[in-house]
């Protein structure tokens, strides 16, 4: 593979998928999938959202990749791990990195709008779409705050992780709630979104300690560095406001059992941060969300 094709896959991170896209995946995941449930969407078109989501979380995950190395060049430069990266390392141009990150948008946005026009809640079952009379701009100041900011603000906010990773992060949730219910419900909406904004504060978290000497030389002000010793107390915070979070979006929701085993009390039974805020832990809120659905829509055919 010619170097410079190497550099540019590398730069999106495609190479090492489903890591990096998944956790981009899930704030899409349960939102859709408790939205499903609450309009009783029938399972092949479950499997059929999922899957698109999937597909605009790696774009979405690959574009902020794009961005992030570009705005953090300097800063990468100077930390160990991230060095070797495409474009802090030369092997990436800047105006390369700027065309792929053009193209990405651009395919993330023909995906979105193909889902275009809306229409009624029985008709959405179809596919995926957008909210009443979204435009252009505002699908792309959806992405625009989505994608740049959490690497602009690391480096003059502390705190920027819970306002502008996690919230950032989170608008997902929204996002496909209203595309599959055709309403807002805030309730619903708020409590998985603080519980998708709780979740991410404590992945970044944990992932930004294995550079936090490396940060404190480069002048990177990321949470790992902010909270020194009281890294734990501050995660604890985050795991328990996610676990009441979900909580009480499934009462909302009206959830029945299999919701609460399997989304809400499995993934804090091995007692680890680390394993709450990896993959494992967000798979089985999603396992809990789809046998829950599942078992809810056998019911009614009875």
């Amino acid at each position: 593979m010619p170097s410079k094709v190497r550099g540019l896959i590398e730069l999106t991170r495609i190479h090492w998928f489903p890591v990096g896209s998944d956790f981009m995946f899930w704030p899409f995941a349960w939102g859709s999938l408790a939205a499903s449930y609450h309009v009783a969407l029938p399972m092949n078109e479950v499997v059929k959202n999922t899957l698109f989501y999937a597909l605009l979380g790696t774009l979405v995950h690959s574009a902020g990749c794009v961005i992030n190395d570009m705005l953090d060049r300097d800063f990468d430069r100077k930390v160990e791990r991230s060095k070797g990266r495409p474009i802090a390392s030369g092997a990436v141009t800047m105006t390369e990195a700027s065309v792929l990150l053009a193209v990405l948008v651009a395919t993330y946005l023909l995906h979105v709008f193909d889902r275009r026009p809306y229409s009624s809640c029985t008709r959405c079952c179809r596919a995926p779409c957008l909210w009443r009379d979204v435009s252009a701009d505002e699908a792309l100041d959806v992405l625009a705050f989505f994608v740049p900011r959490y690497s602009v603000f690391k480096k003059i906010k502390a705190y920027r992780l819970i306002w502008f990773q996690g919230f950032a992060a989170s608008w997902a949730v929204p996002f496909t709630w209203v595309a599959t219910t055709g309403e807002f419900d805030w309730g619903m909406i708020l409590n998985v979104a603080i519980a998708s904004c709780c979740w991410t504060c404590l992945y970044d978290t944990i992932y930004a300690c294995q550079d936090k000497k490396d940060d404190e030389k480069a002048g990177v002000k990321s949470m790992a560095v902010r909270l020194g010793d009281r890294i734990r107390p501050a995660l604890s915070i985050f795991d328990v406001t996610f676990f009441a979070c979900l909580l009480w979006a499934g009462y909302l929701n009206g959830q029945h059992l299999p919701f609460y085993i399997l989304s809400v009390i499995a993934p804090f039974l091995p007692l680890s941060l680390a394993y709450m805020a990896g993959r494992h832990g967000a798979a089985m809120v999603c396992a809990g969300l789809f046998v829950d659905h599942y078992f809810n829509l056998a019911s009614l055919t009875i």
